[in-house]
C-alpha cells in the first residue's frame, strides 16, 4: 500500500523550500481522538531563537503563547533527548526566565519543580510571552554549542515546551549572526529564517547547524534530494568530495535495502572537531547530526562514513520503525524499552553490512569487525551477568549518564550495541539457514515496518504505533518459517553462551581464536598511568590480579623493584613467562605493600571468521549470499 496515504505527517518540498505538513485521513483523526482524547484547546504557539553574543555561548529564547484560555501555563525543559537514554536535566543551563503579558507588563511565575515554570496568565488577556538564555558549549548529539565559529543547536537542549500542548503546530524563527547559514532538516534553503513545524516532537527532532563557514552538496537518490553540510575546526579541510561519494554509496546501498522513506529530502550534519576526545552521531526524522573528533585532512573520513551508514539506517529502524514508548516522548523522566539491543545492535550490524555491499570495506574488513565484536563480549565480565533486553532496559544508567558515584559497571554490563550486532548476524544467518537463502533479518525488518509504521497512527506522533519484545519473536518466526522462541529466551533474555559454532557452519564458516603473537602473560587488570606509576582501574574476574587480591584504585609502584613510572607495564610482563611469580610494589590509601601475583596465560585476543574447507554446496551458496 502506498506509504504515503496512511502518514500522519509528510515532508513538502514548496519553492524550494522543505516545509512539514500534517496530514490525517478521516479515520486516522477519529481513531486517534477516541484513543485520545484532546484534554487542552490548542494554542498558537512561537519560538524565536536569537543569537548574538556567541562569545558568551548564551542563546536567547523567546515563547510566545496566544489563545490562552487557562489561569496558568507550564512550560517545562526536558530532562533527556531521545536517542541518548540519560538524564541530563538540561534545566541546569537555563538562566534569566522572565514572563510578560500582551502589553509586555511582567506576569507572575513560580517553580514546581527544578524543570518546569508555571506563569499565573490572570490578566494576561490571552497571550504570555516568556523570555530565558541557555548556555551551550558542548558539541555532542545532545547538548548545544554556541561560540564564534557556530551554532550546534540540539532542540531539546534548547528549547522549553507548553505542558499539554506538545501536539500543537508552531513557528520558529532564528536571528543568527550577520552572513551565517542556517542548515537543518526545516528547509533546503540556507537563507530561510523562519519555519513552519508540525508540533514539539518534531522541534527537537531537527537539529540546526548554523554558520558562516559551511561546506554543502546536494544529490539525488530515488527521486529524494539528500544534502551533505560540513562544519570543521580545522581550517586545512578545504574539500569535501571524497565524503559526499562515500555518502552517495551508503545511501544508495540502504534506500535499496529497505522500503521508500516518506521524506523529500534529507541532510547530513557532519562536524569535524580535532580538539574533542569522544565523537557523537545521533539519529533525526530527516536528519543526522554527527561529530568526528578529527578532521578530514587528517583521516577521519573513515570513521566519519561508518557513523553515517549507522545513522541513515536509522532512518528505518527507530525513528520509523519503533519500540513503544519511543514516540510521543516522556520528556520529564526515562522511557524503558528491553529493544535496544534491536533498534542500535541490528543497526550497527546493517551499518557494517552496508559498508561491505557498496563497495567501502572489503569481505575480509567486514570479517574481522564482526570478530572484533565478538572479541569484545567475550572478554566482557558483564555477559555472565546482563542480558541484551537487560541491557537495553538499564541503559538510562550508563548510556554516557553522568557517575557521581563508583559503579561496578565495568565488570557487570554489557553494550546492547556490541551484543546486538552479534545477535543481528547470528539471527541473519540463521533465518538465511531456515529458509535455503531466500530470506533474511531485512525481511523482519521490512515485515514490521509494514506492520507497525505503516498502520494507522495511534497518536499524534504518528504514522504507526510502536512494538514490543514479543512482536519481534513473532516477525522472526513468521519470516524463517521456525520457531525461534528458545533462541530469544537463552540468548536475547537470557545470559547463555552464544552458538557461534552452530550457526556459523550454517554459512560454511567458523570462530577461530588465537593470541598474538608477542603477548606478554596477562595480570588480568586494565590499568592507566598516573605520576608514580600505573593505577588499576578494573579487575578481570579469576584473574591473576584477582586471585593475589589487588584492587580497583591500587597504584603499581614497581614490578620486581623496576619502578613502572618509569617502565612500561607490558614490556615488564613480557619478560615472564605464565605462571611466574613476581613481586608487585602496591600503594593503597597511600600505604605500600608487598604483592606476589601469579601471571596468567594471555588471553585469547585474535578472533577471526574464517571458511570451513568442509562446507557443503549448500553452505557455500549461504555464504556467498551473505557476503556478496
Amino acid at each position: 500500500m502506498n506509504i504515503f496515504a496512511k502518514s500522519s505527517r509528510l515532508f513538502l518540498s514548496t519553492t524550494g523550500s522543505l516545509l512539514f505538513a500534517v496530514l490525517v485521513t478521516a479515520s486516522g483523526v477519529a481513531r486517534s481522538a477516541a484513543a485520545h482524547p484532546s484534554t487542552a484547546k490548542p494554542f498558537s504557539i512561537a519560538y524565536h531563537l536569537i543569537l548574538n553574543r556567541p562569545t558568551t555561548h548564551l542563546m536567547q529564547v523567546e515563547i510566545k503563547v496566544q489563545d490562552i484560555s487557562a489561569p496558568s501555563i507550564e512550560f517545562v525543559m526536558p530532562r533527556w533527548a531521545p536517542g541518548r537514554y540519560a538524564i541530563y536535566d538540561f534545566a541546569k543551563n537555563v538562566q534569566q526566565f522572565q514572563a510578560t503579558d500582551a502589553r509586555n507588563q511582567p506576569l507572575a511565575w513560580s517553580q514546581p519543580d527544578d524543570t518546569s515554570w508555571r506563569v499565573d496568565t490572570e490578566g494576561a488577556q490571552g497571550a504570555v510571552e516568556v523570555r530565558y538564555r541557555v548556555y551551550g558549549n558542548d558539541l555532542t548529539g545532545s547538548f548545544s554549542q554556541f561560540d564564534t565559529t557556530h551554532a550546534a543547536v540540539n532542540g531539546a537542549s534548547v528549547f522549553m515546551y507548553v505542558a499539554g500542548h506538545k501536539p500543537n503546530p508552531l513557528t520558529l524563527t532564528v536571528n543568527p549572526p550577520a552572513g551565517w547559514k542556517i542548515v537543518s532538516g526545516f528547509s533546503l534553503s540556507t537563507n530561510q529564517r523562519t519555519f513552519r513545524v508540525p508540533d514539539y516532537d518534531i522541534l527537537v527532532d531537527t537539529p540546526l547547524e548554523i554558520s558562516p563557514h559551511l561546506m554543502i552538496q546536494t544529490f539525488q537518490d530515488r527521486g529524494k534530494t539528500f544534502r551533505v553540510a560540513v562544519h570543521s575546526f580545522d581550517p586545512n579541510d578545504k574539500s569535501i568530495g571524497p565524503l559526499v561519494n562515500g555518502v552517495k554509496k551508503i545511501v544508495d546501498t540502504e534506500m535499496g535495502m529497505m522500503p521508500a522513506p516518506d521524506f523529500s529530502n534529507y541532510t547530513f550534519l557532519f562536524h569535524f572537531a580535532p580538539d574533542i576526545a569522544m565523537g557523537d552521531g545521533m539519529e533525526h526524522l530527516n536528519s543526522t547530526d554527527i561529530i568526528i573528533p578529527g578532521s578530514l585532512s587528517q583521516g577521519a573520513m573513515g570513521e566519519a562514513l561508518l557513523i553515517a551508514a549507522h545513522e541513515f539506517f536509522h532512518l528505518w529502524n527507530i525513528k520509523r520503525l519503533r519500540p513503544a514508548g519511543l514516540g510521543p516522548f516522556n520528556y520529564r523522566g526515562p522511557v524503558y524499552t528491553k529493544s535496544l539491543w534491536f533498534v542500535e545492535g541490528i543497526t550497527t550490524y546493517y551499518s557494517y553490512l552496508t559498508l561491505l555491499r557498496c563497495g567501502l570495506w572489503t569481505r575480509q574488513r567486514f570479517l574481522d569487525q564482526m570478530g572484533r565484536e565478538i572479541r569484545r563480549l567475550r572478554r566482557d565480565p558483564g555477559r555472565r551477568l546482563m542480558s541484551a533486553e537487560s541491557s537495553s532496559f538499564h541503559a538510562w544508567f550508563y548510556d554516557r549518564a553522568p557517575q557521581m558515584q563508583e559503579t561496578n559497571f565495568a565488570h557487570s554490563t554489557i553494550s546492547y550495541y556490541n551484543k546486538g550486532a552479534i545477535l543481528g548476524m547470528l539471527l541473519d544467518l540463521e533465518i538465511r539457514a531456515h529458509t535455503d537463502g531466500k530470506k533474511t533479518l531485512l525481511d523482519v525488518l521490512r515485515l514490521m515496518y509494514h506492520k507497525f509504521y505503516e498502520s494507522p497512527p495511534a497518536t499524534y506522533y504518528g504514522p504507526g504505533r510502536g512494538y514490543h519484545e514479543k512482536d519481534i519473536v513473532a516477525a522472526v518466526n513468521r519470516v524463517a518459517g521456525s520457531d525461534f522462541s528458545d533462541f530469544f529466551a537463552r540468548y536475547v533474555a537470557g545470559t547463555a553462551p552464544l552458538p557461534y559454532d552452530t550457526v556459523l557452519s550454517q554459512a560454511g564458516m567458523a570462530l577461530k581464536t588465537s593470541v598474538a603473537p608477542g603477548t606478554p602473560a596477562s595480570l588480568g587488570a586494565s590499568v592507566e598511568p598516573v605520576d608514580t606509576g600505573m593505577k588499576i582501574v578494573s579487575i578481570r574476574p579469576r584473574g591473576a590480579a584477582d586471585r593475589a587480591g589487588l584492587s580497583r584504585d591500587d597504584i603499581l609502584i614497581a614490578l620486581d623493584h623496576r619502578s613502572l613510572a618509569i617502565h612500561s607495564l607490558k614490556r615488564m610482563l613480557g619478560i615472564y613467562p605464565p605462571g611466574a611469580r613476581v613481586p608487585f610494589t602496591v600503594q593503597r590509601h597511600l600505604v605500600r605493600h608487598m604483592i606476589w601475583v601469579t601471571l596468567s596465560p594471555p588471553a585469547p585476543n585474535v578472533f577471526r571468521l574464517v571458511n570451513l574447507p568442509q562446507a557443503t554446496p549448500q553452505e557455500v551458496a549461504i555464504r556467498r549470499q551473505w557476503l556478496r
